[in-house]
Parts: C-alpha cells; structure tokens; sequence
C-alpha cells in the first residue's frame, strides 16, 4: 500500500512540476509581450508629441505670442519626461562585501535604445528653438522684476 500512495504522490508532484514550468513559460511570454505593447504604446504617444511640436514650432514661427511660446514649452516638457521615464529602468541592489560591510548599487539600464535615439534626434533638431525660448523667459523674467 505505501508503494502504491508513494507512486501516486511522485505522479502527482511530477504533473505538478510540469504544469508549474508551463505556467511559467507562459507568464514570462506574456509579460514580453505586454512589455512589447507597451514600448509601442509609449513610441506612439512620442512620436504624437513630436509631431504636435513641430506644428507648435512652425505657429511661433508665423507669430510669436506668448500663449504659443508656453504651450511650445509645455510640450516639449512632456516629451522629455516621457521620453526619460520610458527609456532607462533603475534597479537598486543590497549587498554585503567580504568584510560584511553594507553595499548598496544602484544601476541604471537602457531599456529602449530607440527611444533614446529619438529624444537625441529631438534634442538635435529643437536646441535652437530652445534657447530661443530660454531668451524669451529670461527677458519676460526681467521685465516681471523691474514691474515689481
């Protein structure tokens, strides 16, 4: 009887271990591919952005009003926030040295290249544009001193 229930047992433990691996495949495909969904969402969402800036860039460009220059500033505010939270993943990890010393890394990993190399081509084709902004605060900020 104790051969027959420890058959059983094995056999069962072994559908189980199987069905855990499986479970397991499974979970780690689905969150690929969520990752995957999600990268495309946040890539969409820039790409939206961007294009919105450069239609806000081309309206300073025909008149410069106030009104514009802030909603330019806001933005490219978002996309750089965006394009910053999305592309670099941070990791904190506790460690004991040899000496059992406390040691803490903190490791920042580069989650979507393109993403990056997009906010970098951004940033190439907008600085003039931003430090036409910069000016513009500067002197509005001037002027908002001597007003008061």
């Amino acid at each position: 009887m104790d051969k027959i229930s420890a058959v059983h047992i094995n056999e069962m433990l072994s559908k189980i271990e199987s069905q855990n691996k499986k479970t397991d495949v499974k979970a780690s495909q689905f969150i690929s591919k969520f990752q995957d969904i999600q990268s495309q969402h946040v890539r969409e969402h820039l790409e939206g952005l961007y294009e919105k800036i450069v239609k806000q860039s081309e309206k300073i460009g025909e008149k410069l009003h106030l009104s514009e220059v802030v909603r330019y500033k806001n933005l490219v505010r978002e996309f750089l926030d965006v394009a910053v939270k999305n592309s670099h993943k941070f990791s904190k990890q506790n460690f004991l040295d040899r000496r059992g010393r406390h040691r803490v890394y903190c490791i920042v990993k580069k989650v979507d290249r393109e993403l990056e190399a997009l906010t970098k081509e951004f940033l190439t084709q907008e600085v003039d544009r931003i430090n036409v902004l910069k000016r513009l605060d500067d002197i509005r900020g001037m002027l908002f001193d001597t007003f008061m």
